[in-house]
């Protein structure tokens, strides 16, 4: 029997009720707690994927309806690290990632994930001292929103003139591949 993929509500309370403080209005509430997310009672301990996927995509059109959705899903996702520094765990693990520098943020990926969500599945490959490949399996259908949660890891555990780019996204495999440079 398969496991039912899920978020854990820790990463909801970063993104909602930190991040994303002050921005969501009481129609975007309403709009949420339809889909699943009531921002007005306690969080629950974990979400389901598709429900996660729903409410931040709906975040992201209605807070940045005048941009393409990838960069929607972008500008929400510079929303994360911000937001999870607010939150007792989060700041535990971001204040970690000043300490260990940008390689071993990557290489430490997959505990990070892992206190996000029940699923996913990071795989590094590492191409030269500053330049990685990052795949997640299974990826959201934007990766521009994970590009911008790693910029601000990455900027944040020291990464100078740093580049996170989509090198490969695959809708079908629920894959992506991020290209990371830094100095």
């Amino acid at each position: 029997m398969a496991t039912e993929q899920l978020v854990f509500g820790t990463t909801m309370e970063g993104l909602f009720l930190k991040g994303l403080k002050g921005k969501i209005s009481a129609q975007l509430t309403r709009e949420l707690r339809e889909r699943g997310l009531d921002l007005e009672r306690p969080l629950l301990p974990a979400y389901p994927r598709q429900v996660v996927n729903e409410v931040i995509h709906h975040t992201a059109v209605s807070l940045f309806p005048e941009v393409p959705i990838d960069e929607a899903f972008y500008r929400v996702g510079k929303h994360v690290t911000p937001g999870q520094a607010a939150t007792l765990l989060g700041s535990a693990a971001l204040k970690l990632v000043s300490l260990v520098g940008p390689r071993r943020t990557l290489e430490r990926l997959s505990r990070t994930f892992a206190s996000t969500n029940n699923y996913m599945t990071v795989s590094l490959r590492k191409l030269a001292d500053t330049s990685w490949e990052l795949e997640l399996h299974p990826s959201n259908a934007y990766p521009r929103y994970m590009q911008a949660v790693l910029e601000d890891m990455l900027t944040l555990a020291g990464a100078k003139d740093l580049t996170v780019r989509v090198a490969q996204h695959d809708t079908q495999r629920e894959r992506c591949v991020y290209a990371i440079t830094w100095r």
